[in-house]
């Protein structure tokens, strides 16, 4: 199966496709891109927060997919509230992956991880296999002066590179104290050409909806993706806006519920990953109420829909979403449902945004963004795959 395959690139991460996020969504992007030119192998989980299910071994081309297999399908997010516990969790899997990995690659030249667990199984093995190692940040971590942080600030600063994902997560590495010369640029971008405006009326029919003034939320049903507080602002929203809500996750059941008892709340669970576009159209607003994103994939995706967004200014969202594209919020379901209603009554306002959403991505969010990948990589060009 694997005859002829040498991969010069190695991603680690906890997490990749089938499972739905920002961070498996950027990994996709950038794996589609680095295939064109080499062979690259995904040392990643399995999906272990959702019931989706996948593949150990996955060949596609120049990518090759190890998903170590790992357990507690939900212990994720249950040690999410215990940091020091998540992290401890996550690496043996890792590690392991990685470590076999390296054994049976010799070729292997960068390891690129993602996250702090994936940082420590790099780090180590990348000094015993001699490797140029690069940890993209991914998430904005909130480092205490704990064990921690005092972990974090070793992995980091010993690392060859570290790469953020926006600018809070460049100022939270500086005040960790990782040097300065070792900081650069994890860009996301996202496909212009998938992600596209259709006509809103067009795409309300094709999708089954009726032509009220449409919401959208579109994402895991955790916590701190803000779902909990969105459902407490549809009493506070007129009858005739709907709610549409696709995704899955430990909160379902409260959302199922939620939409037997409002009659303006349609929950549509899973979707195909092809038809997330023609939702973003549909949809006359897209809300994003988490506690807090690094960027917010959703954002971009239905930015470059013409789809105006509402989301809370936690985190990288600010580098996003400005006041020409979208509102920002302090999160609470008094200030999504005013949102809402401000672009609701405001047709002037909203039609502003919706002109603008589209060029700010194709300004700054375009597949040019992989150049920057192409140089941290720095792969001799004679290893290239023809």
């Amino acid at each position: 199966m694997n005859v002829g395959f040498a991969p010069k690139i190695l991603i680690l991460s906890i997490a990749f496709r089938p499972n739905i996020g920002g961070l498996e969504t950027h990994l996709t992007d950038l794996t589609n891109e680095i295939r064109k030119k080499y062979q690259v192998l995904v040392v990643a989980l399995p999906p272990i927060s959702t019931r989706v299910s996948s593949r150990v071994v996955e060949r596609d081309g120049n990518l090759l997919i190890w998903r170590v297999p790992w357990f507690g399908k939900n212990l994720f997010h249950k040690f999410m509230k215990w940091p020091i516990l998540e992290f401890f969790y996550l690496i043996p899997p890792l590690f392991f992956g990685l470590l076999a990995a390296l054994i049976k690659y010799p070729s292997i030249q960068v390891i690129h991880a993602q996250g702090l667990s994936g940082g420590l199984s790099t780090l180590v093995l990348g000094k015993i296999f001699r490797k140029k190692v690069l940890v993209s940040t991914a998430y904005v971590f909130h480092f205490k002066e704990d064990l921690l942080g005092k972990v974090a600030k070793w992995v980091f600063s010993s690392v060859d590179r570290v790469l953020c994902v926006s600018k809070a997560s460049t100022e939270e590495m500086r005040q960790l104290g990782v040097p300065e010369k070792k900081l650069g640029k994890c860009a996301y971008w996202i496909n212009l050409n998938v992600f596209k405006p259709t006509s809103k009326p067009m795409a309300k029919r094709q999708v089954g909806w009726s032509k009220n003034f449409s919401v959208l939320f579109i994402g895991r049903l955790v916590e701190e993706k803000g779902v909990l507080y969105l459902l407490r602002a549809l009493p506070l929203l007129p009858k005739d806006i709907t709610l549409y809500i696709i995704g899955d996750g430990i909160l379902k059941e409260k959302v199922e519920q939620a939409a037997r008892k409002y009659s303006n709340l349609r929950f549509l669970g899973k979707i195909d990953n092809n038809l997330t576009p023609l939702y973003y159209s549909a949809a006359d607003i897209v809300v994003v109420p988490s506690f807090e994103e690094t960027l917010g994939r959703v954002n971009m995706e239905a930015l470059a829909s013409s789809t105006p967004v509402i989301a809370t200014s936690a985190g990288g969202v600010k580098e996003v979403i400005n006041a020409q594209v979208g509102i920002l919020i302090e999160l609470s379901s008094e200030a999504i449902a005013e949102a809402i209603i401000r672009l609701y009554e405001d047709k002037k306002l909203y039609m502003k945004l919706q002109k603008n959403a589209r060029p700010r991505m194709q300004k700054l969010y375009s597949s040019k963004n992989f150049e920057v990948f192409v140089k941290e990589y720095a792969i001799d060009r004679k290893d290239l795959v023809v």
